[in-house]
């Protein structure tokens, strides 16, 4: 009885400790590596690397490259993005950088200007994506 207990609460600690967030207001500099779900609604200059799903909220602004499995992206991106799995890019959004990945949802009002690859091959995620030289 005690046993079953302690791991639900053991579960529920691990699933907060992969839950991430950067709230309105914050400003981060420097890369950001982790293995949970990630949220950003303020800020980041620097890369962003997630084994989880990566949330960027309707006022984030990152200038650097994003590698996720899956993402939703509501704010500014300057940078390259790099998504597993489903990239999913909502009116609000507005970025400027290549894009690769699996499955690709724009909303209409979305603004992107992009070199966009959309691949079948799971192992996008971790191979780098060398941008397109400015003329």
């Amino acid at each position: 009885m005690f046993g079953k207990k302690e791991d639900v609460m053991q579960s529920s600690i691990a699933n907060l400790q992969s839950l991430n967030s950067i709230g309105v207001g914050t400003i981060i500099d420097g890369n950001i590596k982790t293995d949970g779900d990630f949220r950003i609604d303020g800020k980041v200059n620097g890369n962003i690397f997630t084994s989880g799903r990566l949330v960027l909220g309707a006022s984030s602004q990152v200038v650097g490259d994003i590698n996720c499995i899956n993402g939703n992206i509501e704010g500014f991106v300057r940078g390259n993005i790099q998504v597993k799995e489903i990239l999913k890019i909502s009116k609000s959004a507005n970025i400027d950088g290549n894009i690769t990945t699996n499955k690709l949802i724009v909303e209409e009002g979305a603004v992107i200007q992009a070199k966009i690859s959309m691949s079948s091959n799971k192992s996008v995620v971790n191979q780098p994506i060398h941008p397109t030289p400015s003329k």
